[in-house]
């Protein structure tokens, strides 16, 4: 009962944060690693992206070359949707990043 308990809390704490999520649009400019890019919106305004619940290998680390290029090849130079609720330590917005609908959180 405890467990079904803490599992209805966790669904309504995620629904409602996802439910206030702001949204950002911009082209990808840059790909710092493979869990952190670059976006400029319309305004000029850069604006570094980490992505959610992916924390891939640092660039000297192995295979981080390698996860570098994955998100690369899926979002360099691409328009991107980016659906986030809050800023890391680094004031790195934290969020869900879409390529024409498609979840490259997801895909990595």
């Amino acid at each position: 009962m405890q467990a079904l308990r803490f599992i209805a809390i966790a669904i309504y704490g995620l629904c409602f944060s996802l439910a206030h999520a702001e949204t950002l649009t911009g082209q990808v400019v840059r790909i710092a690693d493979g869990d952190t890019l670059t976006i400029l919106d319309a305004a000029r305004q850069q604006h570094k992206i980490r992505l959610s619940g992916i924390d891939a290998p640092e660039r000297k680390q192995a295979f981080g070359t390698v996860s570098r290029q994955y998100l690369a090849s899926l979002a360099f130079g691409k328009a991107v949707t980016v659906e986030w609720y809050k800023r890391d330590r680094y004031q790195r917005i934290i969020g869900r990043v879409l390529v024409d609908g498609r979840d490259v959180n997801l895909d990595l």
